[in-house]
């Protein structure tokens, strides 16, 4: 087993995971790796997220985030913030964090400047190679909290959503490996009842707005049929999230792209990698699971990115819905 290098951290600290996407492995392992520095001895807070979904937003209470970036105007009753960067910035001039955890994503997803205070990463997307110094520990594994549980010893039962939620309950991503550390973590308090209720809340009733805003959309085809291209008329992060997740039931592979830019990727084809494609449009991720961020109505970069996605489903281009 590797060890990180990075051993101690500082007194006053700030976790976070990446701007986007927030998923149910960044904001389990921020909120596990909180209570974990709390228990040591040490002061850990977060940031109210960017956005939020109903499967995870109860994950992350108001005790988690620092006072100062739940101020009027800085905050919704969501615990969301429009404004990364001012929320982080009312955070450096009353607690003065003396590092950043980055736990899920890589440096650049971080979404705000750090106004030279020392980030350290944790993260286990791995494309652009693996490290271990005083800077990050980036390790291959089903998830960022698997990373916790099985290098950095964080047991909190919570990081069973990381990895229920990142290896898609247990079909994708070391699903083997996630199953050792899930046992892990049945030594320090999870038990059938809590695991239990924890799924419970993860399943959520699905918006009926997801059928409208498909009506609305663009979706296109590839010419075997197992590729779905959709551009949204929305940037509604929820029913962004919810589309994706009913398309999965009828095409092997999809993209789907928000009136923002952001796309997300999915295959269930173990030979296509859309990590690389992801990486090509300033994103990233996993093989089977990644994002990218296109400039807002760049009509160009959509292009090229249908193009690409279409040419790893079927080698050629998209037939028209």
């Amino acid at each position: 087993m590797i060890t990180p290098k990075r051993q101690e951290f500082a007194q006053r600290i700030l976790v976070v995971g990446p701007a986007e996407p927030v998923d149910g492995d960044s904001v389990a392992s921020t909120s596990a790796l909180i209570a974990h520095l709390r228990k040591a001895g040490l002061s850990a807070y977060t940031l109210p997220t960017v956005t939020m979904y109903d499967q995870i937003d109860w994950i992350l209470t108001a005790d988690h985030i620092h006072p100062s970036a739940l101020a009027d105007g800085l905050s919704t009753p969501k615990l969301t913030t429009e404004d990364l960067q001012k929320a982080y910035d009312a955070v450096l001039a009353d607690f003065k964090p003396q590092e950043i955890i980055l736990v899920d994503g890589q440096p650049d997803w971080l979404g705000f400047d750090p106004r030279g205070v020392k980030v350290y990463t944790i993260d286990h997307h791995v494309r652009k190679g693996t490290q271990n110094d005083e800077h990050a520990f980036i390790q291959p594994g089903p998830s960022a909290g698997g990373l916790l549980i099985e290098h950095f010893h964080v047991f909190e039962p919570i990081l069973a959503v990381s990895l229920l939620t990142d290896t898609f309950w247990l079909r994708q991503n070391s699903p083997v490996k996630a199953i050792r550390l899930l046992a892990k973590l049945t030594e320090h308090g999870l038990d059938d009842e809590t695991l239990i209720d924890m799924q419970a809340l993860l399943m959520v009733k699905k918006d009926p707005l997801i059928i409208e805003e498909l009506r609305r959309s663009t979706v296109r085809f590839s010419k075997n049929g197992r590729g779905v291209f959709t551009v949204l008329t929305t940037d509604d992060a929820e029913l962004h999230r919810g589309i994706v997740g009913e398309l999965g039931y009828f095409a092997r592979h999809l993209c789907v792209v928000r009136a923002d830019g952001y796309a997300s990727l999915r295959t269930v084809d173990r030979n296509l990698d859309f990590a690389h494609l992801a990486a090509q449009f300033n994103g990233g991720g996993h093989k089977g699971v990644a994002a990218a961020h296109l400039e807002k109505g760049g009509a160009n970069q959509l292009k090229a990115l249908e193009e690409a996605f279409f040419q790893l489903c079927d080698g050629g281009t998209s037939a028209s819905s």
